[in-house]
């Protein structure tokens, strides 16, 4: 259902620092159920190689996000594409999860899209936690795959993984526009509920109005546990409006 807006494409140049620099501190976000470094995917430099190898498999990355056909990418998603922004920067969580030089200079794109309830239909809750049993013993596990959840403020957030990335989206459903960013968190595949953990990325800071979809994405270079956060700006700071999680 899309509003008519037209879609183009702006590529950012320079480096800038995927953290956002927040003036207040953010609620307190405890990294307790942090997620344990492990191994990278396949084509993705091992941990502690030569800068040179990260450096061309970075460029190469970048390549190919120029190369993507975003329109489409958005399409298979059930969205219309509204804008799209592949952004070069130095995002030190990142590189430290994957094992990289702390200064590697990455990409992230950022997409502002109109999708359609059933791009955004709610899988079975936030983030409740499927039980497996294991040599008899029952243990909480997060469920797996792409998921969608809603939110404690007036929207719905989506994690998912296509063709090498990883993607959250947040949907405002709410009156007026809210300001805030999305933050992505490597978490242990078999907590409890939706907590935070370990940051893995973060997006930028962003307006909402009734309808938009924003979303955020960069290359997945592990396997494991990942959460996807709403951060909404208030008088002071930034308070939680919830997010959903997923093994991917």
């Amino acid at each position: 259902m899309s509003r008519g807006r037209t879609v183009r494409k702006n590529i950012a140049a320079g480096l800038g620092a995927a953290v956002l620099a927040l003036g207040v501190a953010l609620t307190a976000v405890a990294p307790s159920q942090a997620a344990t470094t492990e191994e990278n995917l396949p084509g993705v430099p091992a941990p502690g190689s030569p800068a040179s190898e990260w450096e061309t498999w970075a460029a190469q990355e970048r390549a190919d996000a120029e190369a993507t056909d975003w329109k489409a990418d958005s399409e298979a998603r059930g969205c219309t594409l509204e804008d799209v922004t592949i952004s070069d920067e130095v995002d030190r969580d990142y590189n430290l999860a994957m094992g990289a030089p702390a200064d590697l200079a990455t990409h992230r794109v950022d997409l502002l899209e109109d999708c359609g309830d059933a791009a955004t239909a709610v899988a079975d809750g936030a983030a409740t936690a499927t039980r497996s049993s294991t040599s008899g013993a029952s243990t909480l596990a997060l469920p797996s795959g792409n998921r969608c959840a809603t939110t404690s403020g007036p929207g719905t957030m989506c994690l998912s993984k296509s063709s090498g990335r990883i993607y959250a989206s947040w949907q405002y459903r709410g009156s007026g526009s809210v300001s805030g960013f999305m933050r992505i968190y490597r978490v242990s595949s078999s907590v409890s509920g939706c907590p935070t953990g370990t940051t893995w990325l973060t997006g930028a800071s962003s307006t909402w109005s009734n309808g938009d979809t924003r979303t955020i994405s960069k290359t997945r270079t592990s396997a494991g546990g990942y959460s996807a956060h709403i951060w909404k700006k208030v008088t002071i700071g930034h308070s939680d409006w919830g997010g959903v999680c997923s093994v991917l």
